[in-house]
């Protein structure tokens, strides 16, 4: 029988197409990753199943441990859904300014516990296009503050977890060397905790070490654009891979929710892909350094997640 064990055995693995239409006007190939096809509908259930089996084979996950999160989106829904499937409980610490919207009422289907915490509002975290980071600042000290307060309590940390970014470089890298046959001449991803561009960029650049990696991240939040000094140090609370991000990457596009959408709507009406917001960001910037640089021949980019989780709110966040 062709019978998967597990769900959990369903994640990676994840199918690469060529685009077709989207890239007429250029002469390099771009090939995606459709990263929404995991379980639980984005990239982040790779790092979720690393993160959580690494604290289980530490030790430090036991039958009556919650595990814990600052998460807006995808990352409290893949950690959610691994949690139940393993047993463990779960609660996720979001911004009282956050909506409601699909990927809170997701959590809490996969049984998530959902906090709201103060934090204080300013016109950047108001702006559509802020960096998710930014405003789980206050949330992830709670973490840090449950955590120290019960031993059952273990905070994931997606922000510094190595073991977000040895997902990508373990599972997501190696399937694209596997997938590409090794013949690529450039990677795009979008920035939030850095650990996909990372990771991966490891992976590729070990193999290819002329290969351009090249970041991608929203115009209403500049982050590793600036370089490290535009990263805002919080000991124990951020940094992280960000500044891992900063070393890796060989240029920082920046674009706006208008120009994501727009191209998340024709990656779903010209090439069939119902892929999400930060998709149509990394195709977009994809198809730019592919104009910029001619030459270059294969250019690989990821789809980290699903459409739906944007039809309350559409907005290119990472």
């Amino acid at each position: 029988m062709q019978v998967k064990s597990d769900i959990l055995s369903l994640i990676g693995n994840t199918p690469m197409v060529k685009l077709r239409k989207v890239t007429r006007e250029i002469s390099s190939s771009i090939f995606v990753k459709l990263e929404y096809m995991n379980p639980s509908g984005s990239i982040k259930d790779r790092i979720a199943l690393y993160m959580i089996e690494d604290a289980e084979k530490r030790g430090i996950l036991h039958p009556n441990s919650t595990i814990v999160e600052a998460s807006t989106g995808n990352t409290g829904i893949a950690l959610s859904f691994v949690a139940a499937m393993k047993g463990y409980k779960m609660k996720v610490f979001i911004p009282k300014l956050v909506s409601e919207n699909e990927k809170l009422k997701i959590m809490r289907l996969y049984g998530a516990e959902i906090e709201t915490v103060d934090t204080e509002e300013t016109p950047k975290s108001r702006d559509k296009s802020v960096h998710g980071g930014d405003i789980e600042i206050v949330p992830r000290k709670k973490c840090l503050e449950l955590e120290n307060r019960d031993s059952s309590v273990w905070w994931a940390r997606q922000f510094s977890n190595p073991y977000n970014k040895l997902a990508h470089k373990k599972t997501t890298g190696k399937e694209i060397l596997e997938q590409t046959d090794g013949k690529i001449d450039a990677f795009v991803a979008s920035v939030g905790t850095g650990g996909t561009l990372v990771g991966v960029g490891e992976a590729l650049r070990e193999e290819i070490p002329n290969i351009k990696i090249i970041a991608v991240e929203p115009a209403g939040f500049p982050l590793i654009r600036k370089g490290k000094s535009g990263i805002r140090i919080i000991e124990g609370i951020t940094g992280g891979l960000l500044l891992e991000a900063v070393d890796i990457a060989d240029e920082v596009l920046v674009i706006d929710d208008k120009e994501a959408i727009n191209m998340a709507n024709r990656l779903m009406g010209e090439e069939g892909l119902f892929c999400g917001i930060s998709s149509g960001a990394n195709v977009l910037a994809s198809l730019k350094i592919a104009k910029k640089y001619p030459k270059l021949k294969n250019i690989v980019t990821v789809l980290p997640d699903r459409r739906d989780r944007y039809f309350t709110t559409e907005r290119y966040t990472t």
